[in-house]
């Protein structure tokens, strides 16, 4: 039997030349795919895709210059978002990590309390997820040129 690297098997991972590159955690294959091909319609960066914490984890350590955002899910198997966000923040303190969770428990103040930049509630509309992004200070905003 041929055995795949877990990694190669659960990253999606589409790249650009020039463009940021964003990670997504999240073990419900449907709420992981949502999210990054929405992340992805709009263009401001390629999207990497895991279904467990660990496993984003190992990519980030292996290169965490190469991500500038991930969004996580709370309540995963093994190793919680909350945990990601530590070890991510261990390595990177500057990085920008989203919470996007079902958990009614959770709140902005409390996810803040812990690291994230912002939190999203599940389900949501795009539009929010949008706004929750723009918040986090992740997306440039156009450049305006004046004409005279």
């Amino acid at each position: 039997m041929k055995s795949e690297l877990p990694l190669d098997s659960i990253a999606k991972v589409k790249t650009s030349v020039g463009r940021a590159r964003w990670m997504v955690v999240d073990d419900d294959d449907g709420v992981r795919n949502l999210l990054a091909a929405v992340l992805e319609t709009r263009g401001v960066a390629d999207v990497a895709s895991f279904r467990s914490a660990s496993e984003a984890l190992a990519a980030f350590t292996a290169a965490p210059e190469q991500f500038q955002f991930v969004i996580t899910d709370l309540n995963m198997p093994g190793m919680n978002g909350i945990e990601l966000c530590r070890r991510l923040r261990a390595l990177s303190p500057q990085l920008k990590i989203m919470l996007a969770t079902g958990n009614v428990a959770a709140n902005a103040d409390g996810a803040k309390r812990c690291g994230f930049c912002g939190l999203i509630a599940k389900p949501f509309p795009t539009a929010e997820l949008w706004r929750t992004v723009e918040a986090c200070g992740v997306l440039t905003p156009p450049t305006l040129t004046a004409t005279t």
